[in-house]
């Protein structure tokens, strides 16, 4: 299967484009867990949310993005068909949509902060600027570290990237760069950016 990626065609499979490794056998274990972590650079856990809670949140979202003429409506809503010409929209931080209760429920629900409380072994909290993406037909989001966006106070930050439903391939995967928490030249110069201080987008490619 071969795929677009910021322009550029790759097979699934093949020498630069892989599958990521799962890691729930491991949620029971904070070590491994951490050391996943440390290895990889990220961890894909599966079935982490309560599936009524994706639905809700999916429900109130393609609503939101019927009102706003974003969704073909000669096909169920249910579906998330794109209108013809839209490119998506980003509603990171609008208020009425990332602090609605659907949405929250999911991205703040008792099983993602459990999930980090065993991982950081102590408290935690969650930013109130919520970014979510809806990305259109055959538009993508940019390569980035996300510390650009939200690297001022703890390093420990880990982010949760929440797919609203099922995602086919075809629809384009989340990709992630396996290895890149290690490119140190990279984390000392693009990963000490900040995307307020320095005027810039973010994205790195």
């Amino acid at each position: 299967m071969t795929f677009t990626m910021n322009k550029i065609q790759m097979e699934l499979e093949g020498k630069y484009l892989g599958s990521l490794r799962d890691s729930n056998e491991l949620l029971s274990d904070r070590k491994a867990l951490r050391q996943r972590m440390e290895e990889d650079g990220y961890l894909l856990i599966r079935r982490l949310h309560d599936i009524q809670n994706v639905q809700a949140a999916r429900k109130f979202l393609l609503e939101k993005l019927h009102e706003n003429q974003q969704i073909d409506g000669s096909y169920p809503l249910s579906k998330g068909v794109a209108a013809d010409g839209k490119r998506g929209m980003f509603m990171g931080g609008n208020k009425s949509i990332t602090h609605h209760p659907a949405f929250l429920n999911l991205v703040e629900s008792r099983e993602i902060m459990d999930f980090y409380q065993h991982y950081f072994g102590g408290e935690v909290m969650t930013y109130d600027y919520k970014w979510l993406r809806v990305v259109g037909p055959g538009n993508f989001t940019g390569a980035h570290y996300d510390i650009v966006y939200m690297g001022r106070g703890t390093p420990n930050v880990l982010t949760c990237w929440t797919p609203i439903g099922d995602i086919p391939l075809k629809m384009g995967p989340l990709a992630i760069l396996v290895g890149s928490h290690r490119f140190e030249h990279m984390k000392e110069t693009y990963g000490q950016m900040d995307v307020d201080r320095d005027h810039v987008t973010g994205w790195f490619s």
